[in-house]
């Protein structure tokens, strides 16, 4: 039963004061999205101090049954000339998403309707993404999985991500990485950071856990979000912001791209 008396529990009373130098015009814009995100990108990278991780994002997908729609917070990778890439699990729920009718299991690389969001705080400035999803090839994902530590290669194996731990434990879990661990030659412990040591790291040898080869799971891989709108957003005094919307049509990714400024 719904109560008809509802309690506040949180407020919000802080108001922030935007003072980007904003957007000018247009021409100040460069005619590819890509291109000008790869510039806003890298003026974020050059504060560590005040953008920790500019490569942070939020990924809104849609279940195709339900049309429920679910966003969470993942990293980008990569950015080519086509589009933004990052690597996941594709048989999670944002894999089921971003590759529905089971594609996800499938070698397809054409996908469903994402939206992405980015927002450096410190420079008041954010960026919006939609655009349809594709897995990228093998080689790409292969190159990109051999230079993550090996934790991280462990875990991607260890984890059936979105599914319940029937336990509810996390024992459960480090347990399943033990047993990939051993699957692939690899102390115990290396991957939850329970491995025994020789010594202080400052004095040991390079490690050499590092250098085992871990091949890629076929449920894992790269997802390349290729946009058909980009808008940029420039925080200004008195909410008054900078919104330019970069268009195109869907699939035709030789077009050129359409700049709108648009109402705050």
């Amino acid at each position: 039963m719904t109560s008809s008396n509802p309690q506040t529990l949180a407020s919000v009373s802080t108001h922030e004061t935007y003072l980007s130098q904003g957007i000018p015009s247009a021409s100040t814009l460069d005619p590819n999205p890509i291109v000008q995100f790869s510039k806003w990108f890298s003026h974020a990278q050059s504060r560590p101090a005040d953008v920790p991780e500019p490569e942070a994002m939020s990924i809104s997908t849609v279940d195709s049954e339900t049309h429920i729609p679910s966003t969470r917070v993942v990293l980008l990778k990569q950015v080519d000339n086509r589009g933004f890439i990052f690597y996941t699990n594709y048989s999670s729920r944002k894999g089921r998403e971003l590759f529905p009718d089971g594609d996800y299991e499938s070698d397809s690389p054409r996908g469903g309707y994402v939206s992405l969001a980015f927002y450096w705080r410190a420079l008041h400035l954010s960026v919006r993404v939609v655009g349809k999803a594709e897995k990228v090839d093998r080689a790409t994902t292969q190159a990109y999985y051999d230079s993550r530590p090996v934790g991280s290669r462990i875990g991607a194996w260890a984890s059936e991500q979105s599914t319940v731990l029937k336990s509810g434990t996390r024992e459960e879990l480090e347990e399943r990485v033990h047993e990939f661990e051993r699957r692939f030659g690899v102390p115990e412990g290396t991957a939850t950071g329970s491995a025994v040591t020789a010594g202080p790291a400052s004095s040991a040898p390079a490690n050499p856990v590092e250098n085992v080869n871990i091949p890629v799971p076929p449920f894992w891989g790269g997802v390349r979000i290729v946009p058909f709108e980009v808008e940029f957003w420039a925080g200004r005094e008195s909410r008054l912001h900078d919104r330019y919307r970069y268009t195109r049509q869907e699939g035709d990714e030789k077009s050129e791209w359409k700049i709108e400024r648009l109402s705050p």
